[in-house]
């Protein structure tokens, strides 16, 4: 509901309290000013009716012409009264009871004196019903005028209890469509304020207020979001300008020690034991190169460039370096791959970058005389709800039997400065992802059902047809 309504009904409840208001009271004030207005003129001909019947009562009647001419005055009076008062009641019978009183006392002041005796008593009996009616109207109005004094009392009092139960009705739906809306906002825009998610959510707010609240906290993860990318981008840009130090450093010294390595294998005797070990340095200083260049990578603005390549002959190379790590702790690495070949499109230096930082961190997870499984698989396409195929992938997959991960969020291993070492920095895995992510590949972990974790490398996969015959199988 939104506010524009609640607040659209709070004011027609308004107005409909007011306009009923206004109605009872013009209803009841028109009642009793017709009461009011009556009670007066039946008041004033109940006077003078019991004026005739003083009259009447004397004996003989009304003898003297003084007497007949005030009889006469009364009468004429109550006929004019009776056209004021017909708007109240009814007053034909009254009027026919006056027009008899009127007739007979006619006819008995024409008669002689000596025989107004026996016309008296009629007179008297029509001066009577007339009084009776007059009176009966009298206290008739008198019950009306009590039962308007009650009603009107009762209508007052039904009108203090609705005003009061409107005023606490309405106060409550402006408390619970407003003012609580209002303060749960103002608590969510200071939880914005300190950065922190909204303490409750707006289930009764009006729309307005909800859609407010729901931009402030879409605003608070956008602004949550590029903290966290300016952030990560600053770690970028200081560990590019360490790499690049670091690569400036290392990169005359291992040119030195390859040379020296060149130089003394190539005048050591055929058959030299010195010349194999010669080799290893050389092959050890060409994978240093390598992880140098990965490393040099997070500095640069674009990717590497990547091609169609075999990723047996990478797999293998990683096993290669990390051979020593694996026999301090009495590990084994158990290599999974097509023996016909695996064909992705990738960078070699950057995946086995990557991958090296999987391996160790494996050996560093699994306990003695374990085994870690390095696997190579092409992921079959399966349709999209869009109804298309999705692109095929290359995963290479890194698993160990060791502790696991963090289980509600396992993949929070890639993440800078995150590391359960304690001597790691946490950048290898976090530089490794970054790395694939801006040539097209991704790099996820997981638990497994039985024990250990996975972790994971996916990039597009090509045809094996598109590979050049210099870079054939296993």
């Amino acid at each position: 509901m939104t506010l524009r309504f609640r607040l659209l009904l709070v004011y027609l409840m308004v107005v409909l309290l007011g306009a009923a208001t206004v109605m009872v009271a013009i209803y009841e004030s028109e009642h009793a000013r017709r009461i009011y207005g009556a009670l007066q003129p039946w008041n004033d001909m109940a006077l003078s009716a019991e004026r005739l019947n003083t009259m009447l009562s004397s004996p003989g009647g009304p003898v003297s012409p003084e007497a007949q001419d005030e009889f006469t005055s009364i009468l004429t009076a109550q006929f004019r009264k009776l056209s004021e008062v017909d708007e109240y009641r009814n007053v034909e019978e009254i009027r026919s009871a006056l027009d008899s009183l009127y007739t007979r006392y006619r006819r008995w002041q024409a008669l002689p004196a000596d025989q107004r005796a026996e016309e008296i008593a009629g007179l008297r009996g029509a001066e009577k019903r007339y009084l009776q009616l007059v009176e009966a109207v009298l206290a008739e109005l008198q019950r009306d005028k009590n039962r308007q004094e009650t009603r009107k009392r009762v209508l007052l009092a039904v009108e203090i209890c609705l005003t009061v139960l409107y005023v606490v009705v309405i106060g409550t739906l402006l408390r619970r469509w407003l003012l609580r809306p209002m303060e749960q906002l103002n608590r969510q825009v200071s939880a914005l304020a300190r950065d922190e998610p909204p303490p409750e959510p707006l289930l009764t707010a009006p729309q307005e207020m909800a859609n407010l609240a729901q931009a402030l906290e879409h605003a608070r993860q956008s602004l949550d979001r590029a903290r966290q990318q300016l952030i990560e981008s600053e770690r970028l840009t200081t560990i590019g300008q360490v790499a690049a130090q670091l690569a400036h450093n290392l990169r005359n010294p291992l040119a030195s020690i390859r040379a020296a390595a060149q130089f003394s294998a190539r005048h050591e005797p055929e058959g030299s034991s010195m010349r194999p070990r010669m080799q290893e340095i050389i092959a050890s200083v060409d994978r240093m190169n390598r992880w140098i260049a990965g490393l040099m990578e997070v500095a640069n603005a674009g990717p590497s460039p990547v091609q169609p390549a075999d990723v047996v002959p990478t797999l293998r190379r990683v096993a290669e370096a990390i051979a020593p790590e694996l026999a301090t702790k009495d590990l084994k690495l158990l290599l999974d791959v097509p023996p016909e070949g695996l064909v992705c499109v990738h960078d070699p230096a950057t995946l086995e970058h990557a991958l090296v930082a999987m391996v160790v961190n494996a050996i560093e997870a699994s306990p003695l005389g374990a085994d870690i499984l390095l696997k190579a698989e092409r992921l079959s396409p399966c349709p999209s709800a869009s109804g298309g195929d999705p692109e095929p992938r290359c995963r290479i997959s890194v698993c160990d039997r060791g502790s696991g991960l963090p289980v509600a969020e396992p993949e929070r291993i890639f993440e800078f400065s995150y590391s359960t070492k304690q001597r790691g920095m946490g950048l290898g895995l976090a530089l490794a992802r970054q790395a694939l992510k801006r040539q097209g590949g991704s790099a996820h972990a997981m638990n497994n059902p039985a024990g250990g974790a996975t972790v994971y490398v996916e990039v597009p996969l090509t045809d094996s047809t598109e590979l050049p015959q210099s870079a054939g199988g296993a």
